[in-house]
């Protein structure tokens, strides 16, 4: 470094720079002053020469942060006032695929990859078949115990209705044979007739009680076999729903798609391998790709001012130069919770986005800038610009070569800008930070800011 220079910093970023050091050049200069080849006439020329140019240099020294101070012109457009909330792409519609309601538990032992395009009838999950299986064996035994007793109850009703209808026929046939008798002893004594008819009322009645047996027997039998009939009517359904539990099992995509797992709500992840999700429970979706939205909350200061129909600039992180028109289809009714350990109530609001594209797929992260006033023709300055001071806002605007601290009024905001309605005029140049403080001493603020605020 030369004798005539020094290290100064950079009112930008801070960075040493060399500049010159006007207390050398003021001393070189009143050397050469000194030397006898100058008259007093040239002496004070040169005396006030010198003067004017080291002025310079301490003028160039000391107005260094004005000089490099970051700036921007005021202009008069359109102002949009939003707000801007991360959000999640979703189908608008989709075929969910939801966990079966059999018997047990059940766990899923297989996924289709995430993000796999599958066809009509392609395995996308299954579950644990042991219980199942168990349940179905279980049911083929209690059916064939079932059939067993059926037949057993069937071959004693054929014998004992065998029996009694031999009984009857027999008591029928002595019954037939002691009114031939009777009959034939119209010429017997008296005691012989009387004798002959109390054996035939006799006959008749175990006739009549044999007949009477028989019907009483079937009407048994009937319900018998009905009990029994109905006991393998139910081991049949039994085996039925075993088997289809079995079959329901293994989970088949009804129409083609893109797989996109659901969130496991007991979890708070995605479905995964191991899991043991309720009957009923969506485990995967295949979202109609033609019709997609863009799921965000907002919390409960600002959903006052969202509104269905209001438009909306969807953004994909994952792809920062995307941009797509939507609109607000939906705002909830009722608020929830954040998280578990906040207090902030949120809403969701569903923003369908009014085109196609390749790019966007479920599950992908946006930022959503939701759009609820244009005011035509306004003034507006970034918010970085505005400072308070005896409790008003202000804003320092460049008059000449130095910045005047001006008072102004505002309006509308949005997430960078903020409408100036009085104070400044279109072309103003105002700055971006105060002036009356420097690069170290703003650093300096700004870095007990953080701490104060990790505090």
């Amino acid at each position: 470094m030369q004798e005539n220079e020094i290290l100064t910093s950079d009112p930008v970023n801070g960075n040493p720079t060399k500049t010159v050091n006007p207390s050398n050049i003021i001393n070189q200069l009143k050397s050469i002053k000194s030397l006898p080849l100058f008259d007093n006439k040239w002496k004070a020329a040169a005396s006030v020469f010198f003067i004017l140019i080291a002025l310079y240099f301490l003028s160039t020294l000391f107005s260094g942060d004005t000089i490099n101070l970051p700036t921007f012109e005021v202009k008069r457009e359109s102002f949009s006032v939003v707000i801007v909330e991360s959000g999640e792409i979703s189908a608008k519609n989709a075929t969910s695929i939801s966990t079966p309601r059999v018997r047990g538990n059940l766990k899923v032992v297989y996924l289709v990859p995430e993000g796999t395009y599958v066809k009509e009838n392609d395995t996308v999950v299954r579950f644990d078949p042991t219980e199942a299986l168990n349940n179905l064996r279980d049911a083929e035994s209690k059916l064939e115990m079932a059939l067993s007793e059926k037949a057993k109850v069937v071959a004693n009703q054929k014998s004992t209705i065998t029996r009694t209808e031999s009984d009857l026929k027999s008591a029928e046939l002595t019954y037939e044979l002691s009114k031939l008798n009777l009959e034939q002893m119209k010429f017997e004594a008296a005691i012989k007739q009387q004798e002959s008819k109390l054996q035939h009322q006799r006959n008749e009645l175990s006739y009549l009680k044999a007949k009477q047996e028989l019907e009483s027997q079937k009407i048994i039998q009937k319900s018998e076999f009905s009990k029994v009939e109905i006991e393998v009517q139910q081991r049949r359904t039994d085996l039925d729903r075993a088997k289809r539990d079995v079959e329901m099992l293994t989970l088949t995509a009804p129409k083609e798609g893109l797989a996109v797992y659901e969130t496991n709500w007991s979890t708070g992840r995605k479905i995964a391998i191991g899991d043991t999700p309720w009957p009923g429970m969506t485990l995967i979706s295949l979202p109609d790709l033609s019709s997609m939205q863009s799921i965000t909350f907002v919390n409960e200061v600002d959903v006052s001012r969202v509104k269905k129909d209001q438009k909306v600039i969807v953004k994909l992180d994952a792809f920062q130069d995307s941009s797509f028109q939507g609109k607000i289809s939906s705002v909830a009714s009722l608020g929830k919770s954040k998280d578990n350990n906040s207090s902030i109530k949120v809403f969701e609001i569903l923003v369908d986005i009014l085109s196609q594209s390749e790019i966007l797929k479920p599950g992908m992260t946006t930022s959503n800038k939701i759009i609820i006033n244009e005011i035509p023709s306004v003034l507006f300055i970034p918010q970085e610009s505005v400072f308070e001071k005896e409790g008003r806002k202000i804003v320092y605007v460049k008059r000449g070569s130095s910045f005047d601290e001006t008072f102004v009024e505002l309006g509308e905001k949005s997430d960078n800008y903020i409408v100036v309605t009085k104070g400044i005029s279109e072309g103003d140049i105002i700055a971006l930070r105060d002036p009356t403080i420097s690069i170290e001493e703003t650093s300096t603020d700004r870095k007990s800011t953080r701490l104060n605020s990790s505090h």
